[in-house]
């Protein structure tokens, strides 16, 4: 019974205590206090302010001491809420991130710049004319990668076909993603008939021959170049990115903001380019990216098969074409082996860059 005594005053003593120091640091504060507010503490009395203050003065009286971010009691300022990396930056992030695919975005880019640049210096028709001095010769001084059957020096052919091979690749992958985005985004975004006509559309294209008819095209054209050839592959390789393109649509104009922007009266032009464009470019870039290896492919298979360019325009298919050739195949590699290899580098490079872009759009891949 006396223990329990003395817990109890030592309890009293013990909240007698806190309530003297409390009183002290009041009566401190308030012997202390200037009639100003202090830092950090908006909320303090003005003894010396004799106006007398309406509601609405005194919502404006306190947020104007309340620091920058804390206004609307404690609501957080639209200039302190945390921003979202863009797509881009994530892009460039995982591509430096992934040292093998930064090796590879210097490495194609060099070459590009190489080809196109040395090509504005050099005469291709000087390079695609038959010499008949100089035929099947081994590299030497005079020829760095020697020359073929018809004595025209490999090297120069090597850079003009690369840039055409390069430029083909570009255009197709330009023209058919772009207009695969506007046809994907059109019949995602309004769905309902005009997305099944669109489809339907889509279908008949992807059901078309496409290698036979590039040929039918190729044979029945007397003259092509660059452009009208880029112009007919890209007419049925648009199709693949239309699909992808409409399909994330779809997804994207059931979510909220779409609702909420057609709810505020936004027209569809806008709410296209300004809302749904942006949330797709990640995607549209890496199937941008992609695309441009396999339109590669495709220029210097057609070549190769002798439906791409003439022996007069040179391309990597047709160098590549003289392999076809058992002596030179066993006897004459330095024909045939640079554009082989260009065409694995130039693959290689882009479907490395392609990669590292593919995860800068899945979170849970990335390495940034």
């Amino acid at each position: 019974m006396s223990n329990r005594n003395d817990y109890n005053q030592n309890s009293d003593n013990e909240r007698t205590e806190r309530t003297r120091l409390r009183q002290q640091e009041l009566d401190r504060r308030n012997t202390e206090s200037d009639d100003m507010p202090r830092d950090g503490d908006p909320f303090e009395a003005r003894s010396n302010d004799d106006h007398t203050y309406e509601k609405g003065d005194m919502d404006m009286s306190i947020k104007a001491d309340i620091q920058h971010g804390a206004a609307g009691h404690g609501a957080l300022d639209s200039k302190n809420l945390p921003r979202s990396t863009p797509g881009w930056k994530i892009i460039i992030q995982e591509v430096i991130a992934d040292k093998l695919a930064l090796f590879s975005l210097i490495i194609f880019t060099i070459i590009t710049a190489y080809v196109f640049g040395l090509t504005m210096f050099l005469d291709r028709e000087q390079i695609v004319m038959v010499d008949l001095f100089a035929i099947n010769q081994a590299p030497d001084e005079t020829f760095r990668l020697g020359t073929d059957y018809g004595g025209r020096d490999i090297f120069g052919q090597l850079i003009i076909g690369t840039r055409n091979s390069l430029a083909i690749g570009i255009l197709v992958t330009l023209m058919s993603v772009g207009f695969g985005i506007v046809f994907g985004v059109v019949s995602g975004y309004f769905g309902g008939q005009i997305d099944n006509i669109m489809m339907r559309i889509v279908d008949f294209f992807m059901v078309l021959p496409f290698l036979m008819i590039v040929i039918v095209f190729v044979t029945i054209t007397p003259t092509y170049n660059i452009y009208t050839f880029s112009l007919i592959m890209a007419a049925f390789l648009w199709t693949g990115t239309a699909r992808l393109v409409r399909s994330l649509a779809i997804q994207e104009r059931e979510l909220d903001y779409i609702n909420a922007s057609r709810t505020l009266g936004s027209s569809h032009a806008k709410i296209v380019f300004t809302q749904l464009m942006p949330n797709l470019v990640g995607i549209i870039i890496v199937n941008g990216t992609l695309s441009l290896a396999a339109n590669i492919g495709i220029e210097s298979g057609l070549s190769f098969i002798g439906f791409g360019f003439p022996e007069d325009t040179p391309s990597l298919g047709t160098l590549m074409a003289y392999a076809t050739n058992a002596q030179t195949l066993q006897h004459r590699p330095w024909i045939w082996v640079p554009a082989a290899i260009m065409i694995l580098v130039l693959m290689l490079c882009v479907r490395n860059i392609g990669e590292a872009m593919r995860r800068a759009g899945d979170a849970r891949q990335r390495q940034a």
